[in-house]
């Protein structure tokens, strides 16, 4: 987790080279969702375009069952296990239910990497619902835990 004050500063940084550069390099990947969201997979590059000003940013949609390449997995490795209650909701961390994915894992498909990537922000409680509908997105992983 990156400390608030040290993403803004990196925000602020990214977003000075693109106002003078404009956007240069690959897209910005995305996780297309069912009910047609889609889940970014790099925050701080769009808070960055965003903050300077930028209207159109090329983005990479990907299926959330598309598996992730081996380079990029590594950016995405679960902080904290994801559990799933007795009632069928999932929860962040916490030491009820039965654990879906186990801390450590690394990321397999573009839907895991925006999963790992969300339940992983600093103001998400354990024991919090997870943030999205990621069963809608994805198909069961074997041997996840």
């Amino acid at each position: 987790m990156i400390d608030p004050c040290i993403r803004r500063a990196a925000v602020l940084t990214v977003a000075e080279r693109l106002r003078k550069q404009g956007w240069s390099g690959g897209p910005l990947h995305a996780v297309g969702l069912p009910d047609g969201t889609k889940v970014t997979l790099q925050n701080l590059l769009l808070a960055a375009a965003r903050e300077a000003g930028l209207h159109q940013i090329p983005t990479l949609t990907h299926h959330p069952d598309e598996p992730l390449p081996l380079l990029m997995a590594r950016d995405f490795v679960l902080i904290r296990p994801i559990r799933e209650l007795a009632d069928g909701r999932c929860v962040v961390g916490g030491r009820a239910g039965r654990v879906l994915f186990r801390r450590g894992l690394r990321a397999a498909t573009y839907g895991e990497a925006a999963l790992f990537r969300a339940v992983g922000q600093p103001d998400i409680p354990d024991g919090a619902p997870v943030p999205f509908p990621w069963t809608a997105a994805m198909s069961p992983r074997e041997n996840r835990t």
